[in-house]
């Protein structure tokens, strides 16, 4: 369809002449409401498309500001009048609304929009189930919720991630690589023969573990700035893979031995560390492990494809057939009531031993590692294909929700970890790769080691403090300058609110 004759070319604000002066903006408005209350919706579509005008432009800004400032009730009548078919996209407003309200003490609003709102939406009574359980206990359950602004806005992201398909929510270019200026403040040198595979920071931020072959060093982090290495932790056989601290107790913490055995260790006020027990499984190998929720017993992975659980006095609790594969981490729900590990080598597996029950996550590629966030939301699947996945895991089903890339992963193992607002990750070209977590665009980079980069630790107590670990047997602890972080966070938020306007407009003429 031809537009009609203009005056002046192009954009908006173009003029259409003829007795009078109109805008070509609220020319082909007015027209397209017309064909479209004749029920000549391809015609109408049409015209928007070839006259390069956003329809709804008004109705995307004033939506994306209700969101802001928590008028969820307004926001969810202006979403049904942009378009038809948004059970799911309200879902996610009513949920942060269930959520606000909860924060805010109002619980019988809180039921009201359970009841009347979210329910009538759930079809298979998931959803409702587990905000139900936030009713009973708030003030336990909404420890990890935030309120204020910055989660609202991620409202948007998450409305954007349900609006186009997947392969249209790429970032359109990557931010600058010196975004986020960073600055080393200790190079640790290993005490052992081999390379660092594995580093963690304990629970508390005070410790810090990392593999160096077949020993564990350790360093303490003082309040007053200074850093004590302790005694390394020494007797495995075989290169330790794997490190898990205890919650909340943070003065244990597992070591796995490469096909070998579970130890469990103590660190004393003093610094002083003993071995307080050994785990074996007769004729086979360990291939990872992690602590129960309650820090009163452990599973560990074989290497025969199961998994087993020990008290801490080491008698057997229980023994799986999980199938798992010979690489397999290994992690525990926020329920404590599923193991999550990997199936093959490009599912993820959920297994509920109480009843033997398995869901699964299935990936585009081979899963090379994966870490699960401090809340137990959000698992980050890295892959050969030098790629690094984020799933949402508060429901049955798993749901995709960002890939980060960048980085360089041709043949050994590389991690990444949740960072808070950011997301980093090791690599094979000696650096580490940093992405804001909510617009997965790239937004430093840091230099420092000599060989790959297999393993990245972020520090839950001291925000700011990253540290990673690498084949030429250095740990590098990195802090990032406080003020440019926000300044990057405030113009990461303002892009995604930009992306949200185009995927809305998008969505919107897909309808």
């Amino acid at each position: 369809m031809d537009l009609p004759s203009s005056s002046s070319q192009g954009g908006e604000n173009a003029v259409v002449r003829s007795n009078t002066i109109l805008k070509k903006s609220k020319f082909v408005r007015g027209i397209t409401k017309v064909l479209y209350s004749l029920c000549y919706d391809r015609e109408g579509k049409s015209l928007v498309k070839e006259a390069g005008i956003e329809l709804h432009k008004e109705r995307v800004d004033l939506f994306i500001e209700q969101i802001i400032d928590g008028q969820w009730d307004e926001s969810l009548s202006t979403l049904r009048e942009i378009g038809k078919h948004v059970d799911k996209k309200s879902f996610l407003a009513l949920e942060k609304k269930f959520y606000q309200l909860l924060i805010d003490d109002k619980v019988i609003e809180a039921c009201k929009t359970l009841r009347l709102e979210i329910a009538p939406l759930d079809d298979t009574d998931e959803i409702t189930r587990d905000l139900s359980s936030l009713i009973i206990s708030s003030s336990r359950n909404l420890c990890g919720q935030e309120s204020g602004i910055r989660p609202r806005k991620r409202v948007l992201e998450d409305l954007g991630n349900l609006l186009l398909p997947r392969k249209s929510l790429k970032p359109s270019h990557q931010h600058g690589k010196d975004k986020v200026p960073h600055t080393t403040i200790q190079t640790f040198m290993s005490h052992g023969p081999g390379e660092v595979w594995f580093a963690q920071f304990s629970h508390c931020g005070r410790y810090l573990a990392a593999t160096s072959g077949n020993d564990v060093n350790i360093w303490k982090f003082r309040e007053s700035g200074g850093i004590m290495r302790l005694n390394p932790l020494v007797g495995h056989v075989q290169p330790v893979s794997y490190i898990t601290w205890r919650k909340p107790n943070d003065l244990q913490l597992l070591t796995c031995g490469v096909e070998e055995y579970v130890k469990r260790w103590k660190i004393s006020p003093i610094g002083d560390v003993s071995c307080l027990h050994t785990y074996r499984k007769e004729n086979l190998g360990t291939v990872s492990c992690v602590w129960a929720r309650n820090g009163e017993s452990i599973y560990a992975g074989l290497n025969n494809g199961s998994i087993i659980e020990w008290n801490l006095q080491g008698e057997e609790v229980g023994l799986w057939d999980a199938r798992t594969t010979r690489i397999a981490d290994l992690a525990i729900t926020l329920d404590g009531r599923e193991l999550i590990t990997t199936r093959d080598y490009n599912t993820i597996l959920f297994f509920r031993w109480e009843d033997e029950a398995e869901r699964f996550l299935y990936e585009d590629g081979d899963i090379v590692s994966f870490s699960m966030s401090e809340d137990g939301c959000y698992l980050l699947v890295c892959l050969a294909n030098e790629r690094i996945n984020l799933w949402n895991i508060r429901h049955e089903n798993p749901r995709w929700v960002r890939t980060y890339e960048g980085h360089k992963r041709k043949r050994y193992v590389v991690r990444a970890c949740f960072c808070g607002q950011f997301i980093a990750s090791g690599s094979e070209d000696s650096k580490v790769y940093v992405w804001h977590r909510g617009t997965g665009r790239l937004i430093g980079v840091c230099g420092g080691h000599s060989d790959t980069v297999n393993c990245v630790s972020w520090n839950e107590v001291r925000l700011l403090m990253l540290v990673s670990g690498g084949d030429d047997r250095i740990v590098q602890a990195w802090n990032f300058d406080p003020d440019e972080c926000e300044n990057v966070l405030t113009g990461e938020l303002n892009y995604q609110l930009t992306r949200f306007s185009q995927w809305m407009n998008e969505w919107i003429s897909q309808l």
